[in-house]
């Protein structure tokens, strides 16, 4: 079973400065691959978080110049964005629980999709669910404590969320990334 990478997701409010410092020292403890940003602090950090190797999400904002958007897909047109954004970017959907919208995000061309994996679903759990039936890669979406890990990884999702505790400091973003990757070995 591959391990899976690391997806960030900067809180909204978080200053630019914030979001760097805490991203690369997340970056140097473990393997991070992506991260969500808001569109406010976008354009101050972008080719900072490319330069770390992360692939920077707009959250919702089809317009942005980046490397792709991160979108609700309960409310936001997936379709639409792969459509304005063409095959070039990353469009990602988040799906909440549903596995009637993930499988139609998917339909739409998202690259990735993104589920709540806290959320309870009768039958299987809905990561194991997606990762045993789908290829488009999965993201465990709600932020994982290191406790839950061993719920969460014999489900197989490809990308999980640290703790949002992440983005207190870069101590808290270097320790908690640090003892994902360290659970994970």
């Amino acid at each position: 079973m591959a391990k899976p990478r690391l997806f960030l997701v900067a809180p909204v409010g978080l200053s630019a400065d914030q979001i760097l410092a805490c991203a690369t020292a997340a970056c140097a403890a473990g393997d991070a691959a992506s991260i969500v940003v808001a569109i406010d602090v976008l354009q101050a950090v972008t080719s900072k978080l490319q330069s770390l190797g992360l692939a920077v999400l707009a959250s919702g904002a089809t317009e942005a110049k980046c490397d792709g958007v991160h979108l609700n897909a309960l409310e936001d047109d997936v379709k639409l964005a792969r459509q304005a954004l063409g095959k070039e970017s990353i469009v990602g959907a988040f799906c909440g629980a549903s596995r009637h919208v993930a499988m139609q995000a998917a339909e739409d061309g998202a690259d990735y999709i993104a589920l709540s994996q806290n959320v309870y679903t009768p039958g299987e759990p809905i990561i194991g669910w997606w990762a045993d039936l789908f290829e488009i890669p999965c993201v465990a979406f709600d932020p994982v404590e290191l406790e839950k890990l061993d719920i969460l990884l014999p489900q197989k999702p490809d990308f999980i969320r640290p703790a949002d505790a992440m983005w207190a400091s870069p101590e808290e973003a270097r320790r908690i990334v640090s003892e994902l990757t360290q659970r994970m070995a």
